[in-house]
Formats: structure tokens, sequence, C-alpha cells
């Protein structure tokens, strides 16, 4: 018994021993990492950079930049062959234009490419602050790369996503990694091998990454590196279609006065009420208000841009009788024209009556609408409504 104890105790110890020179070897192969690229003193000192040179995609070299900052936010306009694309992510998620996907407007990023973000915003190496981060490291046994014996760190992030990292033994340099990364939204392993190390403002990162995965092959030959530059903090937002831009002006808090058509074909000024107009997503303006007709009116109206029909789309939900329209419409001249003649229900008996709805007069601070029926499917037009909106003053 006082033997199996014994060789207990010496296996515990070796154990806890054993534990303790990997952690104190991982330790100190990061802060010689660290120094290599320049020291943790010169990079405390940057918060930005902005990275540019030649982006080689399917055999083609384009221009390519950067910008990355100390909270892990990225952008960076480069080209898949001939297709120019954009790309931003602010620390978390992000987004991208990427027509090459036959996608011209921004889309979310999946959660694949979000872990490649996180790679692509680091600044010079995962290993710098990891532990502050909340990152594991893990010294594995050397491994040899291209006939040259390297040293290899396991790291997870606090995603658990893992990476492999090779480092140049005598200068302590990274030369490969092996990570998961993307291929047109799908996840693949891929290799990273990086060259042509420079010194530039104290510190050190390499001008030459050359990365594989499956049959592709990308190069990025960085030929400028700026620190703390300036930054518009606006890159990382995901921008409007040029569409909705052009509806950026209803945005706001409004006074709008209600008006209808008596019977004698006159106007009569039946309600006063408030409307707000904001943006519920990157590319839906939503509108609120409620006013009085012969029933009170509560209506939720969004507005939206279909790319793919080249049209304006409002829905318009009446709270009177829980019921929800949809209309097209399109720019004509000076004001937004939206209908719903050309919308099938699936029952032409609930198509009878057709709506038009006009905005018009559009200013800074102010525009009209004016909604009209029609029993003729468009031939003619009967004004039913209108609401003059007056931006609030703050």
């Amino acid at each position: 018994m006082r033997l199996l104890k014994y060789q207990i105790f010496i296996f515990i110890n070796f154990f806890c021993i054993s534990s303790f020179i990997n952690a104190q070897n991982v330790d100190d192969i990061i802060a010689k990492h660290i120094k290599a690229h320049g020291g943790t003193e010169a990079w405390e000192n940057i918060q930005s950079m902005k990275v540019s040179g030649k982006f080689t995609a399917f055999s083609i070299e384009e221009d390519f930049v950067a910008i990355k900052t100390n909270k892990g936010e990225y952008y960076s306009e480069l080209y898949l062959g001939k297709n120019p694309v954009k790309e931003a992510f602010n620390g978390k998620t992000g987004w991208t234009i990427d027509p090459w996907m036959e996608i011209l407007y921004p889309r979310d990023l999946k959660k694949t490419e979000i872990n490649v973000f996180y790679q692509k915003a680091e600044l010079f190496t995962p290993f710098y602050k990891y532990k502050e981060r909340g990152f594991e490291v893990q010294l594995l046994d050397n491994e040899e790369v291209d006939g040259m014996e390297m040293i290899v760190l396991k790291l997870k992030r606090n995603n658990g996503m893992e990476e492999k990292w090779y480092l140049d033994p005598d200068t302590y340099l990274e030369y490969k990694c092996e990570s998961n990364w993307v291929d047109f939204t799908y996840g693949v392993p891929a290799e990273t091998f990086f060259d042509d190390f420079r010194t530039i403002n104290k510190v050190v990162l390499p001008y030459y990454i050359e990365r594989t995965f499956w049959q592709r092959n990308r190069v990025l030959q960085i030929e400028n590196i700026e620190f703390n530059v300036d930054i518009d903090e606006t890159i990382f937002e995901m921008p409007r279609s040029e569409q909705m831009q052009w509806l950026s002006f209803m945005e706001g808090n409004w006074d709008v006065k209600v008006d209808v058509m008596t019977r004698r074909g006159t106007w009569y000024t039946f309600d006063s009420t408030s409307s707000k107009i904001y943006w519920d997503a990157t590319n839906m303006l939503c509108e609120k208000i409620s006013y009085d007709l012969t029933m009170v009116q509560n209506l939720i109206i969004n507005y939206t841009y279909n790319a793919t029909a080249d049209k304006f789309v409002m829905t318009r939900f009446n709270g009177l009788a829980s019921e929800m329209q949809l209309f097209d419409g399109e720019y004509t001249d000076s004001s937004y024209i939206f209908q719903n003649i050309n919308v099938d229900y699936g029952d032409t008996s609930l198509a009878k009556t057709y709506s038009q709805i006009n905005i018009y007069n559009i200013d800074k601070d102010s525009f009209d609408v004016e909604i009209s029926v029609s029993q003729d499917k468009g031939e003619t037009w009967l004004p039913r409504q209108r609401l003059y909106y007056i931006r609030k003053q703050r």
C-alpha cells in the first residue's frame, strides 16, 4: 500500500512538474515571438494600421487595401478575379459585398466567415495578450516543415476554434499557420505561409502572405503599411443600398396633418397626429402612425427595396382589421408611387378595389402622401386621403 501511495505521489508530482515546464516553455516561446515582432511596448503604441499592396486571386493581381484596429475591427477592399469585394468586421459581426456570389448588396457574414475575420483582424499575431483575450495555447512536439524543424503551438480561441502555428526556432517568427478558412462561405482547412519580414516603425511584419485551401491560392504582397491612421468608424457599419438611401429623407419625427376628400370634391382636415419613421434594419424603414378617420387607423408601414425585381416594396399593417397589404413601387420624376395592382393574393375577389400611395413634394423637412383608390385596375385613380408631414423641431 505504501509503495502504491509512493508511486501515485511520484506520478502526480511528475505530471505537475511537466505541466509547469510546458507552461513555462509556452510563455517563454511566446515572449520571444512577441519580441521578434518588435516587443509589447512598441505594439501598445499602435491603435490602427492601414495595409496596401497587391492581392492575387484566380491568377489575377489587383490592388488591395485593409484597415485594422487594436479593437479587433477590420475593413478591406480587394478583388476576386475582376470582381471588386468590400468586407468589414466590427469585432463581433460584419458584412460583405461580393459580386462573385452574384449578390450586389451588403449581406451579413456567416458564422464560418466570422471566424475568418477574427484571424484577418489581428494586428500581427493572435499570441499578443492571448491570456487577456481568453485564448489557450499548448506547446506541441516540434515538426518538420519544408525540411526545417519548427516549434509548434496550438492556439484555441475563445470561440472554440483551433489553429496550429509553426515558428522558426531561430527567429521565433511565424512560418506557417493551419486554420479553418472559407471558400465561398463554406468552411475549409487552410495553410498560410509568411515571408519577407521587414522592420517598420520599430515593429516587424511579414510583407508576403500566401494562403492555400483546396485548389485555391491567394497571395498578398504588401507594399505599404501606415500606423495610427485616422479612421471613420462608419466603414464598419453595414451600408444601406443605394435605393434605400434615397428614402433617407423620411427618417425622423413628424407632425402630420390628415385631410380627407369630401363627397363635394373638396379637402377637409380630419385629424392631426404625429409619426416616427426609423431604420428598423439596415435596409428597412419603419413608420408607426395612428390617426382618426371613420375608425382609428393604427398603421405600421415598412419600406424596403427588392433588387431582383428592381422595385421598392411597401407593407402596410392596419391594426383595425389586423390586415397586411403589400405594394410595389418606383421612383417617377420627383415622387415615389406605390400600387397593389400587381399583387396577387390568389383570390380575384379580393382585388376589386386597388390602392395607390404617392409620396411627393419631397423637401428636407417635409413631404406629402396622397392615398387614392381605383376600381378599374388603375385606369383612373380617385384621391381619398392626404397626409402632410412636417419635421418636428427639437
